[in-house]
């Protein structure tokens, strides 16, 4: 596992991901359009906050982590993942899927509405600049913003902290299914990661830790897909970080 290598001995971290399409492309990707993986878990309990304060701008860490150097640097090469250079940091890729199903429904939220803290705030705007940044840093252009995903995405991660870590908490319903219902029906690509950060001091840096393993996971996999992906447009990131100071989050993306 990623983090494992990464040598995270003290963190307690969570990810998975989802590819978003019809019943077929599913079945399609089948084992690798839900994985997860974690480690040191614990259960994590939830009380929220609700101030509002500025966001200040994005600071990456001094632990970041990145690959071992090589004697020349890499050319960004688009390619699909069975094809990349192992040793490439910058594949990107144009892997999309079938139409978002073509109903529009209703959110589940049986754990009311999904609060905000300003403290979620700030790092759900330094996520986004991450996420961003990564993106920038192989030629891409940037996510747009959607405050629709976005309060998808929030709502997602509060039912999480109260029903679990997964995609289909709490009745049942793919990611693609729930990006449908906010209105997005019948569109023809999207995706989902999730992350679960344990606490740390500061909060942003289990964060970007969990950030920076689904970036630079193996090549091929769902994460590197969705976050260099050139099919893909559009974001919503929505944060929740319970009273035991777990950060539960989410990542919708559209095209």
């Amino acid at each position: 596992m990623k983090i494992a290598r990464l040598g995270l001995l003290c963190l307690a971290l969570s990810i998975a991901l989802a590819a978003c399409g019809s019943d077929a492309t599913t079945q399609t990707l089948s084992s690798n359009s839900f994985s997860s993986y974690s480690l040191n878990r614990s259960d994590p309990q939830q009380s929220p906050t609700t101030t509002s304060t500025s966001i200040p701008p994005l600071s990456l860490p001094s632990q970041r982590v990145t690959p071992a150097p090589t004697q020349e640097p890499h050319p960004v090469v688009t390619s699909t993942p069975s094809t990349p250079t192992p040793d490439s940091n910058c594949v990107t890729y144009s892997h999309s899927t079938t139409l978002v199903p073509a109903k529009n429904g209703a959110l589940a939220a049986p754990y009311g509405p999904a609060p905000v803290s300003s403290e979620a705030q700030q790092l759900t705007q330094q996520l986004f600049q991450l996420i961003n940044h990564e993106r920038a840093s192989c030629g891409l252009p940037p996510f747009a913003w959607n405050d629709t995903l976005a309060s998808g995405a929030l709502l997602h991660s509060w039912n999480m902290a109260h029903c679990g870590f997964s995609h289909t908490c709490p009745d049942g319903s793919t990611p693609y299914q729930r990006i449908a219902n906010e209105g997005f029906a019948g569109l023809s690509d999207c995706g989902e990661s999730i992350g679960l950060a344990g606490p740390s001091n500061p909060p942003w840096k289990n964060v970007y830790a969990v950030q920076e393993s689904m970036a630079r996971e193996p090549l091929g996999g769902w994460h590197r897909i969705h976050l260099f992906s050139t099919t893909l447009h559009r974001i919503g990131i929505g944060i929740y970080v319970d009273s035991s100071g777990w950060i539960w989050f989410t990542e919708d993306l559209l095209n």
